[in-house]
């Protein structure tokens, strides 16, 4: 995983190239700031390559790429990556499509690639993973750039839109300074992508590679909703599976006794199926972390659920209920309780040692990081936004409690590598990524896997959705059949409760009541 910054930029050649070259000093305190915020993605290597393209015209365009690793696989690699035939800036992960063995680096691989004379769409359009891309062909003066279909990884682009600009920059992230000098950017989604014809200066919009997801069989529920098959829930099972084992063999063996890798953990049946999934191939021996957020209550705010409903007990008796609460005090909210029930389920049906990460967020604390959070949504920019940021930046950061008999010790997260129940009918992960990384985290997402994804689309609907049972049965069906064939008969019946609602971060943003509430911009 890593931060990228780029910027183009006139040096010589045209009374308009001392202008721009004049404008580009005052853009240094600028590139500076956006390099600072996306070193905080990747701490274990920052470079910059300079490139200077002698046009046609007798100008000369400068390019700058810098790149900020977090280191994961294989040794070091640092970026960019530097070549005969270009250079590269790659934020992505490989998960297949493209034979990584154990222990060599991705990013290589795919420059290799590259550097053979591969053309750009032939090496993307085979690679299942997410990934942000950035390539200089300094022989043919062109900038490619491109994110993953699902836009699992963020780059933002400026100008935002098209037509004439005296700079031309993408970023992983917006910096303090760019809000403050209103820099508009906006973030590639859903496989976007361009070419820069650096001859013309102009950006050639492209829709990207060829993705491999099927469309969805649109095939209606039948009027008598058949079963689903053990055989079925089995190949759910295998799928899912496959797409978390490749997303943990390429990262490298913890120190005794620590956690190679950490969930994201409210309780639901997602969170809790993908945690007992990575039980089925990780060693007996890790510990895995459970990261469990709650959010203070603004004073005077009412502790009626968000949703207007009271707080569910999920299965679990009156007293078992207010004894979570009771533990919890503050802090007792829905995915706290959930994700107590959930705990106590898994370890009843695995051996191995979950470390139960409470994330406290006291309110002052929220407020003092809100600019920083505000920041790294950026351009998402409502209330409900907010509200879905909190929670991920403050479990980025991984600072917590354990339970213990004796009551509580600190505990910080040390796993550089994060896994998300996300799935295809949810957030914006462009937006996600750039909250998850802000602590040099790497996001990954086995339910967005582009195989898992086919799969899931060749399913007929009534095998994901059964309009006829009741909450916590219908939706998410094959799923929920296939966490209660493994044993977690309490985590298949939970009902799914949004992650703003669950940790009650729909509290802190200020939005006020309303059915459009969430939809207020950001003050």
């Amino acid at each position: 995983m890593c931060g990228l910054t780029l910027s183009l930029r006139l040096i010589a050649g045209s009374p308009s190239a001392d202008a721009a070259s004049g404008a580009a000093d005052d853009l240094a305190p600028l590139l500076d700031s956006l390099r600072s915020s996306n070193a905080l993605r990747g701490p274990d290597s920052s470079q910059t390559h300079i490139e200077r393209i002698d046009l046609s015209s007798g100008r000369v365009l400068e390019v700058s790429l810098s790149a900020s690793v977090l280191g994961l696989r294989g040794g070091l690699t640092a970026q960019p990556l530097v070549g005969k035939r270009g250079v590269l800036g790659w934020n992505g992960q490989v998960f297949d499509g493209l034979d990584v063995p154990v222990g060599e680096n991705d990013t290589r691989k795919v420059f290799e690639q590259l550097e053979r004379g591969e053309s750009i769409s032939e090496v993307l359009s085979g690679i299942e993973g997410p990934y942000a891309f950035i390539y200089l062909d300094p022989r043919a003066k062109t900038l490619s750039f491109q994110t993953d279909p699902l836009t699992r990884r963020s780059l933002l682009l400026h100008p935002p839109h098209a037509g004439p600009s005296r700079t031309f920059l993408l970023s992983s992230t917006r910096s303090a300074l760019a809000r403050e000098q209103a820099i508009p950017m906006r973030a590639l989604l859903g496989g976007e992508g361009g070419q820069v014809r650096l001859e013309d200066i102009d950006v050639v919009s492209d829709r990207g590679v060829e993705t491999r997801v099927t469309p969805i069989v649109p095939t209606l529920p039948p009027p008598a909703i058949p079963p689903i098959s053990d055989e079925a829930i089995d190949e759910f099972i295998a799928h899912l599976q496959g797409s978390v084992r490749r997303r943990v063999e390429n990262i490298p063996a913890p120190p005794p006794g620590a956690a190679r890798a950490a969930v994201l953990f409210s309780g639901g049946v997602d969170s809790t199926f993908l945690a007992y999934m990575l039980h089925r191939v990780l060693p007996a021996s890790e510990p895995i972390d459970l990261i469990n957020i709650a959010f203070q209550p603004e004073e005077g705010v009412d502790e009626v659920d968000v949703e207007g409903e009271p707080r569910p007990p999920n299965g679990l008796s009156a007293a078992d209920h207010a004894r979570l609460e009771k533990e919890n005090g503050e802090y007792a909210v829905p995915d706290r309780i959930g994700g107590r029930e959930a705990l106590d389920e898994l370890k009843r049906t695995c051996e191995r040692e979950w470390r139960f990460v409470e994330v406290d967020v006291p309110f002052d604390e929220y407020k003092a990081h809100r600019q920083r959070v505000v920041d790294l949504m950026y351009p998402c920019t409502t209330e409900m936004d907010l509200s879905l940021a909190y929670p991920l930046y403050f479990a980025s950061r991984g600072t917590g409690t354990l339970p213990t008999p004796s009551g509580r010790e600190a505990y910080q997260v040390r796993s550089k590598v994060y896994f998300s129940g996300l799935g295809p009918d949810d957030r914006n992960t462009s937006r996600d990524d750039r909250l998850l990384s802000s602590f040099a985290r790497d996001a990954r997402y086995p339910y967005l896997d582009l195989s898992f994804v086919a799969y899931l689309s060749s399913l007929p609907i009534h095998a994901k959705f059964d309009p006829t049972a009741n909450d916590g049965m219908g939706d998410k069906r094959i799923l929920r059949l296939a966490v209660d064939r493994v044993g977690l008969g309490e985590t298949a019946r939970r009902v799914k409760r949004a992650m703003q609602f669950g940790s009650r971060s729909a509290k802190v943003g200020g939005a006020g009541k309303g059915p459009r509430a969430g939809q207020r911009a950001v003050e």
